[in-house]
């Protein structure tokens, strides 16, 4: 039964991506509720974040990705995400100077901060495992032997990846607000999905994900007085400088996806293929 749904997922990829992004919206926003009625007890919210990664991990598995997670490729994945990293670092140091000895600055309790980092750890988790490790990989598997297969798998991941933004409007966020986190989350999704194509290691992504988030969300994760709809919606307020950052994203993607690297993504692919 299971080898009869791959095999109907690998003919139909394309369909069978926005039915999978379909279900797992769905049953995270169900899972969501229901795990919402447990008590705002801190083991109770470390709970609910097990589960909920525990969700794309199994979408991973199901449809037999589960290399992503031992594949090598970490450290190839950390340098070509380099630039990103050390953009994160120049924001977080600007922020602590900001913040640090700022009187009028209340910090939250140390647990409260170990948490949301945790926090922002499982989101990269869960994202990246349902939008890269399962999503582009089904649309990867059956169309990665040209560049432009390459180029629809990573184009309709980061589509669904910025979809997924969208209900953040239902949740407060201002509504230029969340457009512009649509566009910018896509943008940045098109790298995020060149780097995994590159590295083929899942955890790189994970890690400049769950960092992006922190760096993003310092300002409600370590201070009180905003929450996370809050900062967002400052954060990712309109600037022109905002679709010159997406351009450069894309730019990058394209650097990395040059037809002379799609060789051993197209061949890392057919072994795989072979292998089933």
């Amino acid at each position: 039964m299971l080898k009869k749904i791959r095999d109907l997922t690998h003919q139909h990829a394309i369909p069978a991506a926005f039915i999978i992004f379909g279900l797992y919206e769905i049953l995270m926003k169900g899972l969501g509720k229901l795990l919402g009625l447990l008590p705002g007890t801190m083991p109770a919210l470390y709970f609910i974040e097990l589960v909920l990664i525990l969700v794309p991990i199994g979408f991973v598995c199901f449809f037999g990705f589960s290399k992503c997670f031992k594949q090598g490729g970490f450290l190839r994945g950390l340098l070509y995400a380099s630039p990103l990293f050390a953009f994160q670092a120049i924001a977080m140091v600007v922020f602590l100077s900001e913040s640090i000895g700022n009187p009028d600055v209340t910090w939250r309790a140390w647990y409260w901060i170990i948490y949301y980092l945790i926090t922002n750890i499982c989101v990269g988790i869960r994202e990246e495992c349902i939008y890269r490790a399962t999503l582009q990989n089904v649309i990867a598997k059956k169309y990665a032997n040209s560049v432009k297969g390459i180029w629809i798998s990573v184009l309709l991941s980061s589509l669904f990846f910025g979809l997924c933004h969208v209900t953040n409007i239902f949740f407060g966020m201002e509504p230029i607000s969340v457009i512009t986190q649509v566009f910018g989350s896509a943008a940045i999704g098109v790298l995020w999905g060149a780097i995994y194509l590159r590295s083929g290691n899942i955890w790189a992504l994970i890690v400049l994900h769950a960092g992006t988030d922190i760096v993003g969300l310092a300002g409600s994760n370590f201070l009180v007085g905003k929450t996370d709809i809050e900062q967002m919606s400052e954060t990712m307020s309109f600037s022109i400088g905002k679709p010159l950052m997406w351009m450069l994203y894309i730019a990058f993607a394209i650097y990395l996806l040059r037809p002379s690297k799609c060789e051993e993504i197209f061949e890392r692919f057919r072994r795989e293929n072979e292998a089933l």
